[in-house]
């Protein structure tokens, strides 16, 4: 119970101390306030959606808003601490710097997060739409599942990013792209089958397919269990990305450390 307790407040910590600086960015409003009301109120301009597709495009713009925050803010952990002189202290702790890593992740995802459904919430109660949602345990257990897959994701970009002199340039081609590619406003099928494939491994694009079914009361956990095994492929990802930085940090002394 000891290690377990360790874990959970060294998880904690870190992400009620990445929760900080996150509200603190001018990017905390705009992706969790401006950015998915404005989407909505795109989309229910002069009618719009009805029915159950009021809850699929409320889910997709939530997943669309969460994974502006897992690209401007998520992978800009470790860049951030570098630039603030912090990354030394990070590796070179007493606490494991992986799971250091992996609770400011998760407070990086998880600001946003909570900001971006009391928007979507908020908006669709003034718009006069109501979501139509069956099953709020599947439900809720699918927003938990995108919330920890963006987590995973974010530990890797900001890891990846931190071997980069390209980081700008990464995140601005991953964005909109992965938008369009998940399927989440624009069907997947639109896009030729050379590029379409490359958006199943995009686990919002199973996210967004769960939370829909889960809504309708028919939860798909084919696209829940593949949201799952993308997650761990993320994690596997980022465990291996960190310990190329390990390896630069301590051995080679190739890595910035600020």
């Amino acid at each position: 119970m000891t290690r377990i307790a360790v874990t959970a407040d060294v998880l904690w910590t870190g992400a009620r101390h990445q929760m900080a600086i996150v509200r603190a960015h001018p990017l905390f409003l705009m992706i969790g306030v401006l950015q998915p009301a404005v989407l909505l109120l795109v989309m229910f301009a002069r009618g719009g959606p009805s029915g159950a597709d009021v809850t699929a495009v409320a889910t997709a713009v939530l997943l669309m808003a969460y994974w502006s925050s897992t690209v401007w803010q998520g992978a800009a952990v470790l860049v951030r601490d570098r630039n603030s002189g912090t990354l030394g202290a990070l590796m070179r702790g007493v606490r494991d710097p992986l799971l250091v890593l992996t609770g400011k992740s998760l407070g990086a995802s998880l600001a946003p997060a909570a900001l971006t459904a009391v928007t979507v919430t908020a908006t669709l109660a003034a718009l006069g739409e109501t979501p139509v949602i069956a099953d709020w345990g599947w439900f809720v257990a699918g927003l938990a599942a995108a919330l920890l897959s963006g987590t995973a994701l974010g530990a890797v970009l900001c890891t990846v990013l931190l071997l980069t002199r390209f980081a700008s340039q990464i995140l601005s081609a991953l964005l909109y792209p992965v938008f369009l590619l998940a399927g989440l406003l624009i069907p997947a099928d639109f896009f030729p089958p050379a590029i379409s494939w490359l958006g199943t491994l995009v686990s919002l694009r199973w996210a967004q397919a769960f939370l829909v079914s889960a809504a309708s009361g028919a939860p798909d956990y084919g696209a829940l269990g593949l949201v799952g095994l993308l997650t761990a492929g993320y994690a596997l990802a980022g465990v291996l990305a960190f310990r190329r930085i390990d390896t630069l940090a301590r051995r080679r002394g190739t890595l910035e450390l600020g």
